[in-house]
């Protein structure tokens, strides 16, 4: 659990508390937060109650920002789908805390129950393509791409390298999902390399009629946990 900004998409540079969980159950080439998932070099984890992750959340926001409004929550992972029914419990003890906006990040690869749906104010959907080196039928699940396409509170950020990327992301996902979803975000660890591919992706967003984010995290601190 870390307090930040949020580094990506539509809510870019707003306060947020992260609240990170373990496992995955798909592990991209390159995945910058393997120590989510990887059997070799995973993090040691700790298990909270309900009670005490909200005590600890709070205990994280500055004074000042708890007199106004609250920052959003961002769930993420490794993959946080894979613990539904406790994150529809979580989010319940948040609201009563005063926490109104929940995010949520996931590969869309998971369905969402419905008491999910009802629980989450806005899904981060990241679809993965070939260049995470994972079998297409591991990450392409028709049915929870469809389920997510019928929700009106989600935006998809597609990892992209080059306009190649750009390509197999029209091929795979474009007659599913609407354009004014889609945020093209740039794959790269180091600051130089965001900045690097930023100026390239950027002009495919202009050619095509894309959004583009950065990885303002990485911009601002590298890879660095707890940022």
């Amino acid at each position: 659990m870390f307090y930040s900004v949020q580094g990506e998409g539509r809510w870019i540079g707003c306060p947020a508390v992260f609240i990170r969980l373990q496992y995955c159950h798909l592990g991209c080439s390159w995945c910058d937060t393997r120590y989510t998932w990887d059997s070799k070099n995973i993090d040691e984890a700790t298990l909270f109650s309900i009670d005490k992750l909200v005590e600890l959340i709070l205990e994280l926001i500055p004074n000042s920002v708890k007199q106004n409004t609250m920052p959003h929550i961002v769930i993420t992972g490794g993959e946080p789908m894979l613990f539904q029914e406790n994150i529809v419990l979580l989010i319940a003890k948040l609201k009563t805390s005063n926490f109104n906006f929940i995010e949520i990040e996931t590969s869309g690869t998971i369905i969402p129950s419905l008491d999910m749906r009802n629980a989450i104010d806005w899904w981060n959907c990241s679809p993965k393509l070939s260049n995470s080196l994972l079998n297409k039928s591991e990450r392409i699940v028709p049915e929870a791409i469809q389920t997510f396409c019928k929700m009106k509170n989600v935006d998809y950020k597609f990892v992209v390298r080059n306009s190649k990327d750009v390509d197999e992301m029209e091929n795979d996902y474009c007659p599913l999902i609407s354009k004014e979803k889609i945020w093209l975000m740039p794959e790269g660890l180091t600051s130089a390399s965001q900045i690097k591919k930023l100026k390239e992706i950027m002009y495919v967003c202009l050619d095509r009629g894309y959004r583009i984010t950065p990885r303002l995290h990485i911009l601002l601190w590298g890879n660095e946990k707890g940022k």
